[in-house]
């Protein structure tokens, strides 16, 4: 494994397979992945290889970042906050107001790394009404966590 040489991308309709390999690996749902493969990004290795994922679901002003995804043998390489901090960027650029997230596993991550502070999901519910991941069961239970994006 070598963490050099890493490349990130958009993702495209051709990573879809791809995305949804990873996500299996990792455990993620694959609920709402393809209708939003467009707000995804992706990083490579140098074989050219998907090792990794992040997505972006936009509703209005709020979008909820999804599927962060780093294949086991590539963690702790940095992956996963290159895509994210690439990814925060994009959707400040393109006037994203907040983002949300849920986890079960990375909380300390995002609060750390990038400010996201633990939020009450009712506060986001009608704006991601709309998310099929927000919906699913197994996700009710993971933690909720929000950051104000600068405007």
């Amino acid at each position: 494994m070598n963490c050099e040489n890493i490349t990130i991308t958009d993702a495209s309709l051709e990573d879809l397979r791809d995305i949804l390999d990873l996500l299996s690996e990792v455990q993620l749902p694959h609920d709402g992945v393809a209708e939003n493969v467009t707000g995804f990004l992706v990083a490579r290795d140098d074989a050219a290889r998907l090792i990794a994922t992040i997505g972006l679901e936009r509703h209005g002003n709020t979008a909820l970042l999804r599927s962060a995804a780093v294949a086991p043998e590539y963690q702790g390489c940095g992956i996963g906050s290159r895509l994210t901090e690439n990814l925060l960027d994009r959707a400040t650029n393109n006037g994203v107001e907040r983002v949300v997230l849920l986890t079960s596993t990375a909380s300390e991550f995002f609060a750390r790394h990038f400010g996201f502070c633990e939020s009450s999901r009712t506060a986001f519910d009608k704006a991601l009404a709309g998310s099929s991941e927000w919906n699913l069961p197994r996700c009710s239970s993971a933690v909720c966590m929000s950051l104000e994006l600068a405007k």
